[in-house]
């Protein structure tokens, strides 16, 4: 995969950055730095093209999403994050996983869906991917999630509350935020999610 890392401070945070659709590896630069201006950043891009637009899985149309395309994808997601990982010197541990839509949802999957010791998550309006196929303890996971309520016109109410509840069901710690700016990342969030890093 293509990606872009850069070296902070070693008391910064560490950041594994994931666009949305459109988006490339330098897309969340901004916010990462705005999070944590000494963060160290490991940004991707997503592999799959769909009208020229950068994405991390493939989907058959709106919302309608090709689930071998994300299984693979998210298989190879994780041992890309492994491997820079081990060249780094970073434990997977201390990574926070930083998700805008596409990037926010093959994120989620991961952390649902694979035995990782990957634990944090800040997800900017993801949506449930309606695969619930493991049921192991999320106990030691700790998710920020933003959802732009009746107005996003792609994540539904419902979508993002099954979302939720995937957490909360396995015991995971999640932190809601509602925006009223539909899909789009609002300054108020993301200074959310930067006192949510400071707690």
């Amino acid at each position: 995969m293509e990606y872009l890392y850069q070296a902070g401070k070693p008391n910064g945070k560490k950041f594994i950055l994931l666009h949305g659709t459109g988006g490339d590896e330098r897309s969340l630069l901004e916010m990462a730095k705005f999070l944590d201006a000494d963060s160290t950043v490991l940004s991707f891009r997503g592999k799959i093209e769909e009208e020229g637009m950068n994405r991390f899985f493939k989907r058959n149309g709106l919302n309608q999403f090709d689930f071998a395309s994300l299984e693979k994808e998210t298989d190879h997601l994780l041992e890309e994050i492994k491997r820079i990982s081990k060249e780094k010197g970073i434990a997977l541990e201390e990574w926070i996983l930083v998700g805008y839509s596409n990037g926010a949802n093959i994120a989620a999957h991961l952390l649902l869906e694979r035995e990782t010791t990957l634990t944090q998550g800040i997800f900017f309006h993801p949506m449930s991917l309606e695969v619930h196929t493991q049921s192991f303890n999320l106990s030691d996971k700790k998710i920020w999630v933003s959802y732009g309520g009746s107005q996003d016109p792609i994540v539904s109410q419902a979508s993002f509350a099954e979302l939720v509840a995937a957490f909360r069901d396995r015991s995971a710690e999640v932190t809601v935020v509602e925006t009223a700016y539909g899909h789009q990342v609002s300054m108020d969030e993301v200074q959310n999610a930067r006192e949510w890093l400071k707690e």
